[in-house]
């Protein structure tokens, strides 16, 4: 695949076609292309800037943030999350 023209580089690959192009990937990504990669078919990761890869964490973080959750007002000693001594239901503040 290393004679594959820079316009037709795959948007996807193998894991094992990696190291035949990830010259020409990296080269792509900082110019702003993404490529996934897979592992029998499945994608584990990609290929992407760091100015791309920045927007999407600036976005995941975003999104997180903005998620709420209802108190129930519940609270745990360190002892119940982590097992150490007797375990009791947790307490209402």
């Amino acid at each position: 695949m290393p004679d594959v023209p820079d316009a037709l580089l795959p948007d996807e690959i193998e894991e094992s076609e990696l190291p035949a192009l990830l010259s020409r990937l990296l080269d792509r990504a900082a110019e702003g292309g993404a490529t996934v990669i897979t592992r029998d078919g499945a994608p584990i990761a990609a290929i992407m800037s760091m100015k791309d890869y920045g927007v999407a964490e600036g976005a995941v973080d975003e999104a997180l943030a903005a998620r709420t959750y209802e108190d129930d007002g519940i609270r745990y000693t360190s002892e119940q999350v982590f097992g150490e001594g007797d375990a009791e239901d947790g307490e209402r503040r």
